[in-house]
């Protein structure tokens, strides 16, 4: 019975993560904010100033997924997941990576919805 609920909780997690992938692959257009004169070469530097700002966000929120199945060891990992996310959030850079973040704090919600 609980090798299901752990399947089910994993499941229930890792599913945004999938999605996040197909919509990030689609979410390379400029959004409304971004000037038109960009080069390739300031994409490219955007890009990856986004894949480090996400590093230790997603580090959190693994660990969330991690201890989603023991609420004790959730709720502290939830509550610093939550910190690193918007801490991320104020230097995200593009489209796709405010997509990507997004998918993330759903993934720390539902975590927060089974740990009341």
């Amino acid at each position: 019975m609980r090798t299901r609920k752990l399947a089910a909780c994993a499941a229930a997690l890792l599913l945004p993560v999938s999605m996040a992938g197909v919509f990030a692959a689609g979410g390379c257009t400029k959004s409304k904010d971004e000037p038109k004169t960009k080069t390739i070469g300031d994409q490219r530097r955007d890009v990856e100033v986004d894949t480090r700002v996400m590093h230790d966000a997603q580090a959190a929120v693994n660990e969330v997924i991690r201890a989603s199945a023991d609420c004790e060891m959730a709720k502290p990992a939830i509550a610093a997941a939550n910190l690193k996310l918007d801490e991320a959030a104020r230097n995200i850079r593009t489209a796709s990576g405010n997509v990507t973040l997004e998918t993330m704090r759903k993934q720390v919600r539902t975590a927060q919805d089974m740990c009341p």
